[in-house]
C-alpha cells in the first residue's frame, strides 16, 4: 500500500492559491437505489439523522477495506491516510454545504418582506455552492424567494426550479414488533429518500494511489453493503460515482476563522477557554455499536461515547485546526476502536465590527 504524503498528490489534495483563492477537492457522489435510515441510536425510530457524519462514514470505509485487504495491509494508520467531509446533499449539478454558525451576510429582495425572509433563513440548513463561497468570503448575498426550496431547508442561486422541490424527503414506514409472549406492537420507522437527481456527496483529501487502490474498492463495497439501519430490508444501498475532475471552490486567501465540514474532536492543546468564547458551534454526542467483521459477537458491544463539534461550527484562528483520533474502545475488547475527529476545514472570514 502506497504511503505517499498527501501534499505530493496533484489531484486529490487541497490546492490553496494565494492569488486566486482556489481550493480543489476530489468528490464522490452517492446515488441511492433505496431510502436510507440514519438512526441516532435511540429507541425512537422516528428520530433520525439528516446527515451522514464523517466519523460514521470513515469507520464504515475502514470495515470495508479490512474485509477487502485484510489486517496485513489495513490498520489504524488507515485513518491518517485521508480526510473526508460528512456527506452532504447534492441536487442535479448543485452541491450544498452546511450553513455556518455565523451571522449570514444576506440582503433580502424587497424590504417590505424582510420579516418573511428572516423566518425562511431561520429554517435554512443548506447553502448552494456559490452562496456558501460568498458567505465564507464575507460578501453580501442578495437572496430571492424563488431561491429557497419548498421546505425552506435549501438555498441555491443556481437552480431556478428549486422552490418546487424539497431535495431530501422524510417518510414513515409502519412496522410490527413481534412479541411471542404478548400481542405484537406496531411502530413507525422514519427514513429519508431523495428527489430524482439528488443524493449525498463527500469531499476528500487523499493520496491519489491510496484513493484509487484502497478507497474506491471500499466505496463500492460500502454501496453493496448499504448504509444506516434496516439494511436487511433493502435500505441504504447506493452506487458511488467518482468524478474525473475535482470540485473547485473560491474561498478567502487570508481567513480569520475556519468552518468545519466534518465532525471535529480537538486535541487538548487546540482548544482554549478564550477560543471557545469566540467560537460559534454546536456539540453532538457520538456513540453506537461496533461493526466488527472479525468476530460477530463483538457487534453487540457499545463504543465509548464522545462529544464532538458539529459540521458548520466556526473557530476564529489563524492556523487551521486539525483534530484527533478518539479512542472509544470498550473495556475488555481485545483490539482498539477509534472515532475519527480529524476534520476537513474551510477558510472563512468573519467581518470585524
Amino acid at each position: 500500500m502506497n504511503r505517499t504524503p498527501l501534499y505530493q498528490c496533484p489531484i486529490t489534495c487541497v490546492l490553496l492559491n494565494r492569488k486566486n483563492n482556489i481550493m480543489e477537492f476530489q468528490v464522490v457522489k452517492f446515488h441511492f437505489r433505496a431510502p436510507v435510515m440514519l438512526s441516532k441510536g435511540s429507541v425512537d425510530y422516528t428520530d433520525i439523522d439528516q446527515t451522514l457524519h464523517s466519523d460514521t462514514l470513515k469507520n464504515a470505509l475502514f470495515v470495508c477495506a479490512l474485509q477487502l485487504f485484510g489486517k496485513e495491509d489495513i490498520n489504524h494508520e488507515f485513518y491518517d491516510q485521508f480526510t473526508i467531509s460528512s456527506a452532504f446533499p447534492f441536487f442535479e449539478n448543485e452541491f450544498f454545504f452546511p450553513k455556518p454558525f455565523v451571522r449570514l451576510p444576506f440582503e433580502f429582495e424587497g424590504q417590505t418582506e424582510a420579516y418573511h425572509y428572516a423566518k425562511k433563513v431561520k429554517k435554512l440548513l443548506w447553502l448552494g455552492k456559490s452562496v456558501f463561497e460568498a458567505v465564507c468570503r464575507a460578501e453580501t448575498v442578495t437572496i430571492k424567494n424563488s431561491q429557497f426550496s419548498e421546505n425552506n431547508r435549501f438555498l441555491s442561486r443556481q437552480l431556478t426550479h428549486l422552490n418546487r422541490r424539497s431535495v431530501v424527503l422524510t417518510e414513515e414506514q409502519q412496522r410490527v414488533k413481534i412479541n411471542y409472549a404478548a400481542d405484537s406492537e406496531p411502530y413507525y420507522a422514519s427514513r429519508i429518500r431523495f428527489e430524482p437527481g439528488a443524493g449525498f456527496y463527500v469531499l476528500l483529501q487523499s493520496d491519489a494511489t491510496f484513493f484509487s487502490k484502497i478507497l474506491k474498492p471500499a466505496f463500492r463495497l460500502l454501496g453493496e453493503n448499504g448504509l444506516g439501519s434496516y439494511k436487511n430490508l433493502g435500505n441504504g444501498f447506493f452506487e458511488p460515482e467518482f468524478s474525473n475532475s475535482p470540485l473547485i471552490l473560491s474561498l478567502p486567501a487570508r481567513p480569520n476563522a475556519w468552518v468545519a465540514l466534518s465532525l471535529y474532536c480537538p486535541h487538548k492543546e487546540e482548544i482554549t477557554t478564550s477560543l471557545l468564547q469566540q467560537s460559534h458551534y454546536q456539540l453532538i454526542k457520538r456513540g453506537g455499536y461496533l461493526a466488527s467483521p472479525e468476530n460477530v459477537r463483538f457487534m453487540s458491544w457499545r463504543k465509548k461515547s464522545v462529544y464532538m463539534f458539529q459540521e458548520g461550527s466556526v473557530f476564529p484562528a489563524s492556523d487551521k485546526p486539525k483534530g484527533k483520533l478518539a479512542d472509544v474502545t470498550p473495556s475488555g475488547l481485545p483490539h482498539p476502536v477509534y472515532r475519527d475527529g480529524q476534520a476537513l476545514f474551510f477558510p472563512l472570514t468573519i467581518p470585524t465590527p
